[in-house]
């Protein structure tokens, strides 16, 4: 699945990178629950009313677009399982115009039909695709403040951090320390109920696709916020066994915790990431032939039939797709790391490719 996200991701950067003039680009997205001959009728009745823009040359690309995509849809005979997606349209660059001509049969089921003419095209849908569904909630708690971030596969993202003001410790004696300091534990028991609120309404709604939630910062907080938050029972039961101790709470944290939470979640995509690349370096660090690195010798590898796993970063897109295209020719396998872990950087480090071999 990984791969085929990658590709897809590769599709929607070369879509966008494309730009029209006013009408001059054409999206349709049809879902598999749409049938195919209504679809039919509605690009005919939508080239039926093309006739009408007033701009000629944008009348010529929306007829051009929907005459062509009209063309396709009589040639298939039914509505594939996910459904289907036309991006086409006409590019004026140099003087000259050219033909944009793309069909992409998505990974998941389009969700709903929709028909968009315009300077560019409508990509939302098929980048929600190339995201994981799944997903680990990291929450780093301290006393008064919370970061939570979202790790989509090997991706992280910052949801949210937020700030609740908690009185300072006294250094006052007697009554008045004691009544200070119920005062303040008041005020902390109102703050992990805060966080219970805020991750009951980021993350009931989408129990099924919330693989673990990974508390972290100062561990004490973090066990009391499970004691006295209010956690729904049905989220608390996803939280992983350790709290992760981390020192800064907000968005560089969250990035420390992610290293920790690729040790503790063995099913995760970060985990497989990271097993594959300390696989490599160990095969390295003993001198073993069955581990190198580097575009060049990587290539030969695998034109010899020697590789058993490509390891390629992200970055480079073109890269991946080069040995993606290789590595079909001779049954190799390719993990793409991501630039936002720790495996990633030190797969940069050696010139974006590795590969694990047979022998």
């Amino acid at each position: 699945m990984e791969l085929e996200r990658q590709r897809l991701r590769r599709k929607v950067h070369q879509l966008r990178a494309h730009q029209g003039r006013h009408s001059s680009f054409t999206t349709i997205y049809v879902p598999p629950t749409k049938n195919l001959t209504d679809t039919i009728s509605f690009v005919k009745a939508e080239l039926a009313g093309a006739e009408n823009i007033k701009s000629k040359q944008n009348r010529k690309n929306v007829s051009d677009n929907l005459t062509a995509i009209l063309s396709e849809l009589t040639k298939i005979g039914s509505i594939p399982e996910n459904g289907i997606a036309f991006f086409y349209g006409v590019k004026e660059e140099g003087g000259t115009n050219e033909e944009i001509r793309e069909i992409v049969i998505p990974l998941s089921p389009i969700s709903q039909f929709s028909y968009i003419c315009g300077r560019e095209f409508n990509l939302e849908e098929l980048e929600d695709m190339t995201r994981p569904k799944s997903l680990v909630v990291i929450v780093l708690i301290e006393g008064g403040k919370v970061t939570v971030g979202y790790l989509r596969g090997k991706h992280m993202e910052l949801i949210r951090d937020e700030d609740f003001f908690i009185i300072g410790k006294t250094r006052a004696g007697g009554q008045s320390a004691k009544r200070y300091d119920r005062l303040r534990d008041e005020k902390m028991v109102e703050f992990f109920k805060f966080v219970g609120r805020l991750l009951n309404k980021l993350l009931t709604d989408n129990l099924e696709n919330v693989d673990a939630i990974v508390l972290g910062g100062n561990t004490i907080r973090a066990q009391e916020f499970l004691e006295k938050g209010g956690l729904d029972y049905r989220l608390r039961e996803k939280v992983a066994e350790k709290i992760i101790p981390v020192s800064i709470i907000d968005e560089t944290g969250l990035y420390q915790a992610m290293k920790e939470a690729s040790r503790i979640l063995k099913e995760t995509e970060i985990y497989a990431e990271r097993q594959a690349w300390d696989d490599f370096m160990g095969d390295l660090m003993k001198g073993n032939a069955t581990a190198t690195y580097g575009k060049k010798e990587v290539l030969e590898a695998l034109q010899a039939g020697r590789v058993r796993t490509i390891l390629v970063i992200e970055d480079d897109m073109d890269l991946v797709d080069e040995f993606m295209n290789e590595a079909q020719t001779y049954g190799s396998e390719v993990m793409v790391f991501s630039s936002q872990t720790e495996s990633g950087a030190q797969l940069k480090s050696f010139g974006g490719v590795a590969a694990k071999l047979r022998w």
